[in-house]
């Protein structure tokens, strides 16, 4: 918003109207994540519902990871990060039961793939 201050000379008159444009959007964004579901899976994905909304597919998952309050998962070609703080407490031992299943097949996986 601070950005409006500098701009000059004849476009100065659109300043104010600059200024709420961009307080609106930053509502409605605001608006947008305090309604909407932060995270959601399914048997084929794993979403984060931000504005861009991130997403990975479970079966390309190659490593699960836990530090520093976010869960991170890889795939060959992104990664995605959950922040703990931000998933609902009520669903929160359900995901966490998801990401240890998750991180056992991962090593029964790797397991067996590295004794071939």
């Amino acid at each position: 918003m601070g950005i409006s201050y500098f701009i000059e000379g004849e476009n100065r008159k659109l300043s104010p109207y600059f200024t709420i444009v961009l307080g609106i959007a930053y509502f409605s964004l605001v608006i947008y994540e305090y309604f909407s579901q932060y995270l959601t899976i399914t048997d084929e994905k794993i979403q984060v519902n931000t504005l861009p909304k991130k997403q990975i597919s479970i079966n390309e998952i190659t490593e699960a990871g836990y530090f520093a309050d976010d869960y991170t998962f890889k795939t060959v070609a992104a990664t995605l990060k959950i922040r703990k703080s931000q998933i609902s407490p009520t669903d929160l031992p359900k995901f966490e039961a998801f990401f240890n299943d998750l991180k056992l097949h991962l090593k029964n996986t790797s397991a067996v793939l590295s004794a071939k």
